[in-house]
């Protein structure tokens, strides 16, 4: 038993790894460094590659993270006539506060994304049936649709942080909102 404590302990550290580097990487970028990330967690550098032996496996295992996240949203969507249309802004509202995601999903296929976009699928397809059956996402489109508008905000959400003096990413919201969904965008 003098193992449980132990591992134990390594789990919390992990799951405290996986959180400050979701929180440091959103404030500072995909290439902060390292050590940054061990002390938001409270850890040492070396406990941090006990878990992670680099940037791209603490990367992937945050976006996993994102993904059970995303596929437990589902779950509890399902059914529900709005339910794509609140996965679909859940997802946005992921990448506003994860804009590092896009640089390191477009430069790093060790990330597993094929993976993590195919979990995603799965897990937004009940939606999008259930949506075109009540008449609440326009004909023809589909859950590959849906997905395709993310990289589209994403480059918007690229082109405001050049621009500080714009905000676009409401108005491109509610555009791809239109385009996909029949009912008026939230707020």
């Amino acid at each position: 038993m003098a193992d449980a404590p132990t591992r134990r302990d390594a789990a919390r550290n992990r799951e405290r790894l996986v959180g400050a580097a979701r929180d440091v990487f959103a404030r500072r970028g995909p290439d902060v460094p390292l050590e940054e990330i061990a002390r938001a967690a409270g850890v040492s550098r070396t406990t941090l590659h006990r878990h992670f032996p680099d940037r791209t496996a603490l990367a992937a295992a945050v976006l996993r993270e994102n993904v059970a996240d995303i596929e437990a949203r589902a779950v509890s969507l399902a059914g529900a006539d709005d339910g794509a249309q609140r996965l679909y802004h859940y997802l946005l509202d992921v990448q506003l506060d994860a804009p590092w995601l896009a640089r390191m999903v477009a430069h790093d296929d060790a990330l597993g994304t094929r993976d993590l976009a195919d979990r995603t699928a799965a897990a937004l397809d009940p939606l999008v049936a259930h949506a075109h059956t009540v008449g609440a996402l326009h004909p023809g489109t589909t859950t590959q649709d849906v997905l395709l508008t993310l990289p589209m905000a994403m480059a918007a959400q690229a082109a405001d942080a050049l621009d500080e003096r714009t905000s676009r990413s409401g108005r491109v919201r509610a555009i791809l909102h239109r385009g996909l969904f029949t009912t008026d965008p939230p707020g």
